[in-house]
């Protein structure tokens, strides 16, 4: 089985402890880039690249958006 790289707003919610309201806040402030750090699936769902959440958390100056 391979490594899943993108993850639903419910788990990474799960995972990090922010509720899933304040990652959408996060959204909605631009704190994370569309297509970069998150994605809508074709089901409308909101799906979070890991390893993109990881360097944000970090504040990895390479990344897209931090």
């Amino acid at each position: 089985m391979t490594d899943i790289n993108w993850i639903t707003l419910k788990k990474l919610a799960d995972e990090t402890g922010y509720s899933e309201k304040a990652l959408r806040e996060k959204i909605a402030r631009g704190n994370f880039a569309y297509g970069y750090h998150y994605i809508k699936a074709p089901d409308g769902r909101i799906h979070f690249n890991k390893e993109r959440y990881n360097d944000w958390v970090v504040g990895d100056l390479s990344s897209n958006k931090n």
